[in-house]
């Protein structure tokens, strides 16, 4: 195969996969799967890499002959275990886009009329399709027409390979569920909002745009909408919006800092006395009184949640 249907099947994988195991796609990543697709050629002397490390590349054709170690499962393993160091320090996407990058060179090469010794040093050669006749020459108009068709599916991918196939289904049917799930996956990546059709359970007034997500909460999420925080859900008991339609969308990069606080003894507006007077903060959770272990306090108006100014609070 000639080096842009290399690199083509290259950023296809690398885009199905961020889409299927959703990763975050970037040029590095690409590039690194992009670059190694072209390594195994490495065996041959006026190949791309061939040319660059000729003093190699000459020693292995003589030793060996093109396609035998460096495209079998040997050569996989060596570029694994010199990726080794990536997964170490916490790059282990990086490497893995290495690995598959070098992978899909000889997964198309098994589709060329010689195939490939993956099992080398076995001379078993490993060819697909077995009839030789469907199998593609390099630089043929089978492989051009490969070619575009990798290229026109990688166009297809991108826009999904950001956000993944289960979220991109998510968008597509609207599913609440679906999207609380991603958000709690991911949560305390990104700042997150959603775009939302509800159904306000109290006045049964339509509800639509888009909101800031601020947590979760039984099962739903809590928005920031203009009258305040409310609770999206099915649960008519602890949730002020029923959703009819939902699609989560990831914001800026969020940095979390966490910290346990032991309350025993303490108040509430002791604690709030300790946030970052500057900055909007959000507590949730539940209010209970006494040794009161589950029952929640029923004179709690559910839909004006309790809000808290920095220095006392406003309503309870």
């Amino acid at each position: 195969m000639i080096a842009g249907t290399h690199v083509a099947f290259a950023t296809a994988l690398y885009l199905g996969g961020a889409a299927l195991f959703e990763y975050e796609p970037n040029l590095i990543g690409w590039g690194l799967a992009a670059t190694f697709s072209l390594m195994p050629d490495v065996d041959l002397p006026t190949s791309k890499f061939g040319r660059v490390l000729f003093w190699i590349s000459t020693r292995l054709e003589r030793r060996f002959g093109h396609r035998t170690l460096t495209h079998s499962f040997i050569g996989v393993l060596i570029v694994a275990v010199l990726t080794a160091p990536l997964h170490l320090m916490g790059l282990g996407v990086y490497g893995w886009a290495i690995i598959g990058g070098y992978w899909s060179h000889i997964w198309i090469d098994m589709f060329n009329v010689r195939g490939v010794d993956l099992f080398w040093p076995s001379a078993m050669r490993v060819v697909m399709p077995g009839n030789k006749d469907h199998r593609i020459l390099a630089g043929s108009k089978p492989e051009m027409i490969l070619l575009v068709c990798l290229l026109a599916f990688s166009a297809l991918l991108y826009p999904v390979s950001g956000m993944g196939f289960r979220t991109g289904l998510a968008h597509l049917l609207g599913n609440f569920d679906m999207a609380r799930e991603q958000y709690i996956k991911h949560a305390g990546q990104h700042w997150y909002r959603v775009k939302l059709e509800a159904t306000d359970n109290l006045t049964l007034e339509r509800i639509s745009g888009e909101f800031p997500v601020v947590g979760s909460w039984k099962n739903g999420l809590i928005v920031l909408q203009e009258s305040g925080l409310r609770a999206v859900g099915e649960n008519l008991d602890a949730h002020n919006l029923y959703p009819n339609h939902v699609e989560l969308i990831a914001g800026e990069p969020l940095r979390v800092v966490s910290s346990r606080v032991n309350m025993r003894g303490r108040s509430l507006g002791w604690l709030i006395k300790q946030l970052d007077q500057n900055r909007t903060c959000y507590l949730s959770g539940e209010l209970r009184m006494g040794d009161q272990k589950a029952a929640p306090l029923q004179d709690l108006d559910r839909y004006r949640p309790a809000l808290f100014s920095v220095s006392r609070p406003e309503r309870l």
